[in-house]
């Protein structure tokens, strides 16, 4: 196959797990939703075969399972579930920050701030997506900033495990402030190339993001 086809090949077979991780994540397709690969190609206007594809990526992150009979569905995660991600992120997470604090640059530094800055004074009409989409900001800098390809594979896995939960963490009203506490932590630690904070600090914080999802559905974590 010419480079040129397999390159046009992947990008469709891109933007069709694109496609379906975001409408999982945003739960246009819901958990326990059978994801039939005719009725995708329909939809999407693409043939069988990168949907297939697409399936087995999304299989792969933990987003779909396959039962028995070969038939797709959307994962439905149980809160036991949840918590042992946000173990697994925040241990990670502080693997990440342990080296990120060694290794970030200065111009990094000075990013983190600034969207701590930003996290802090946001009035936007729907918050929770810009704290959001700032907060993935701000790890994805520090992530990179680590320089362990590995590490920030890892990472990104659990990251698309925890996406349907991650706005539960601000349904209440001190959530924000509290967020906002703890990035600011995570950066002054990470400005002082204080290793050992940075990884206290960045794991206090996937826990308590824990506890604040755990709140939202009336059960309890325990560390």
């Amino acid at each position: 196959m010419p480079d040129e086809i397999k390159l046009q090949y992947r990008s469709i077979q891109d933007i069709v797990f694109s496609t379906l991780r975001d409408e999982i994540v945003n739960q246009i397709l819901k958990p326990g939703d059978i994801l039939n690969t005719v009725e995708l190609s329909k939809r999407l206007g693409v043939s069988r075969t990168p949907i297939r594809e697409a399936l087995n990526r999304l299989i792969s992150i933990g987003l779909v399972e396959e039962s028995p009979h070969k038939s797709c569905y959307v994962k439905t995660l149980s809160i036991e579930q949840v918590f042992e991600i946000y173990y697994i992120r925040a241990a990670l997470s502080g693997v990440a920050a342990r080296l990120a604090a060694v290794r970030i640059s200065e111009e990094d530094q000075k990013r983190l701030l600034d969207l701590c800055d930003q996290m802090e004074h946001i009035k936007d009409h729907d918050p929770s997506k810009a704290l959001l989409d700032k907060n993935r900001e701000f790890h994805n800098i520090l992530i990179a900033a680590a320089k362990s390809p590995n590490l920030e594979n890892l990472l990104e896995q659990y990251y698309q495990l925890s996406q349907h939960y991650r706005a539960l963490a601000l349904e209440f009203p001190d959530s924000y402030r509290q967020v906002c506490e703890e990035h600011r932590s995570i950066a002054q630690a990470i400005l002082a190339r204080d290793k050992e904070k940075a990884e206290i600090a960045i794991r206090d914080h996937y826990f308590n993001t824990a506890r604040r999802i755990a709140r939202a559905f009336h059960a309890d974590f325990d560390i």
